[in-house]
């Protein structure tokens, strides 16, 4: 049977849908390939996808090509060094679960190579219904495109329906940095353990999973260092050490108050080790609830952040704003901006890109060098 299924609206060329019914010439045949037209007609009518056993038979569902993008670039660990190949465990998670939750639900049965951008349009338009944010849509949105950039590459694909979509705009948002004022009326409501925690991520800067990660070991308090080189970090089996986000170890300096509480806090940690029949060692975690064997779960410091904030009557003030403190702390201060990113463990673009309004006098140099030029440009006689 042939049915006319409208012009292409790119061409203009008619299109038609071929199909034959292997059915018996008998009139329940009839009735067969009758109750097959009417399928037809009615997912035309509708705009729909015509499911066919050709279709059916060369379609590339949408869920599998998501099953192999994600096992390509699965995390895994070199037998040899250790190191971590392919996404980070936390990238995996996110994608894992984003996919799950909000794309697989409306896109995972339909056929990857005739996904198209409005179908990717209604899909963000229904996130957005659904109450999640901008921000959760786009980054979902982020996730298709990588994947179809992905099967283009290997050729799965012809084309990338999501380079034609229009995922909603996100405003820049002004980074909230709270005051050292309000980090030591938080601190001074912490118990002593978190209040030393939260001393050295407004100093120094440090990503929670860094922090939960620190051991003993990487802790010099002759010196006054620390050593970063691993992180905690969710993934799909639950909480991992892995390397730092920037999968390299960097070294800090400590100031001398950190200095003396981290050693407070040695000795404390000494004598949790004790009640339990253990002893500190250098494999031992710094920040612990059972004498250094185990580490904090990863949740732990933002829960505990909450409640002190709420007790010293700040609001609106994440934990990771503490890291935007110690930023912009070091750069109003006319720190080196090398030395602020090795001290956050990133690199110089991303502090600029962050944090470039915190550095004093910059756009105001700026102005002025411009005027300098201008002037020193112009012609003699103009003088």
């Amino acid at each position: 049977m042939t049915v006319f299924a409208g012009f292409d609206p790119v061409s203009g060329k008619r299109q038609d849908v071929h199909e034959s019914v292997k059915a018996p010439n008998t009139r329940a045949g009839a009735k067969q390939a009758d109750a097959r037209l009417a399928a037809i007609i009615s997912a035309i009518e509708e705009g729909r996808e015509v499911d066919s056993p050709t279709s059916r038979k060369n379609m590339l569902p949408f869920a599998q090509l998501a099953e192999r993008w994600q096992k390509a670039n699965r995390p895994r660990q070199n037998e040899r060094t250790g190191d971590w190949i392919g996404w980070s465990p936390k990238t995996a998670k996110t994608h894992a679960d984003n996919f799950r939750l909000y794309i697989l639900p409306t896109l995972g049965p339909r056929d990857a190579t005739k996904v198209t951008g409005l179908q990717l349009d209604d899909l963000y338009r229904e996130l957005e219904e659904r109450g999640l944010s901008a921000s959760v849509v786009v980054r979902c949105h982020s996730q298709v495109r990588a994947m179809y950039g992905w099967a283009l590459r290997k050729k799965l694909v012809t084309a990338n329906p999501a380079l034609s979509a229009d995922p909603p705009k996100i405003k820049a948002k002004v980074v909230g940095v709270p005051s050292m004022t309000d980090v030591r009326k938080v601190q001074a409501q912490a118990s002593p353990v978190f209040g030393t925690y939260i001393q050295l991520a407004a100093t120094i800067g440090a990503r929670r999973g860094t922090m939960v990660a620190l051991r003993w070991a990487n802790v010099d308090l002759e010196v006054r260092q620390i050593i970063f080189d691993r992180a905690v970090a969710e993934s799909g089996s639950g909480q991992i050490e892995k390397g730092t986000k920037a999968d390299r170890p960097y070294v800090v300096s400590l100031g001398a108050g950190s200095t003396d509480l981290l050693v407070q806090h040695r000795a404390r940690c000494e004598e949790s080790a004790r009640s339990v029949g253990g002893q500190l060692g250098p494999q031992s975690f710094v920040f612990s609830d059972d004498g250094g064997v185990s580490h904090w779960d990863l949740g732990w410091p933002t829960h505990a952040w909450k409640r002190y904030a709420t007790k010293a009557g700040i609001h609106g003030v994440r934990l990771h704003d503490l890291r935007h403190t110690a930023a912009s702390q070091m750069l109003m201060a006319g720190v080196p901006l090398s030395v602020v990113a090795e001290r956050l463990g990133c690199t110089e673009g991303n502090i600029l890109r962050t944090y470039r309004h915190f550095i004093p006098g910059s756009d105001r140099d700026a102005a002025e060098l411009m005027d300098r030029m201008f002037d020193d440009a112009a012609e003699p006689a103009a003088r």
